[in-house]
């Protein structure tokens, strides 16, 4: 894949994340602008408070990043499935459990040419372009202090493709 549609896919997939992760960093960056202008010794009550400031923006762009990284994963993974087994509702449904999830479902479907099957598969569960917050959030708040949730959600291993899809495009132009 060359790079400019790789960077474009990428950015598809997590774009609601990237935003996010560009807006925390820079949120990040004026707080610690705020840091470099306070005096430690004579506030350390607001020192304290701009500092925690600074380390959840910049933990949030980077815990974003890694969360967009993983969905591109689930990207690649699921345009593989459907492509080697048609469309199923079985292999979308795994990724229906959040927005970013549900997006790239979406964009590999619009790529083999199943967008109106993934988008209807998740209207018929109930989801609007609103649902953003994941389920588990309201099921099982505490999943988010399991091993399972970091290493699926910000770690998944990265997927390497079974499929040129270039060569597959390449072949049909011809």
């Amino acid at each position: 894949m060359n790079r400019s549609v790789f960077i474009k896919r990428y950015w598809k997939v997590g774009k609601l994340l990237h935003i996010v992760a560009f807006l925390a960093f820079f949120f990040s960056l004026c707080s610690f602008i705020v840091l470099q202008g306070l005096n430690f010794n004579s506030n350390i009550f607001s020192f304290l408070i701009w500092l925690f400031i600074f380390i959840c923006f910049f933990n949030m762009s980077i815990l974003a990043e890694l969360d967009a990284y993983s969905r591109f994963q689930n990207y690649k993974q699921i345009k593989d499935q459907i492509y080697i087994n048609g469309y199923q509702h079985r292999l979308v449904k795994p990724l229906s459990k959040s927005s970013c999830q549900r997006s790239a479902a979406i964009l590999a479907g619009n790529e083999l040419g199943f967008g109106n099957e993934v988008r209807e598969y998740f209207f018929r569960c109930g989801y609007k372009w609103y649902h953003v917050i994941p389920d588990f959030v309201f099921s099982n708040p505490f999943l988010f202090f399991t091993p399972l949730f970091w290493r699926t959600t910000f770690f998944a291993p990265n997927y390497q493709p079974k499929i040129n899809y270039n060569e597959l495009v390449l072949s049909c132009k011809e």
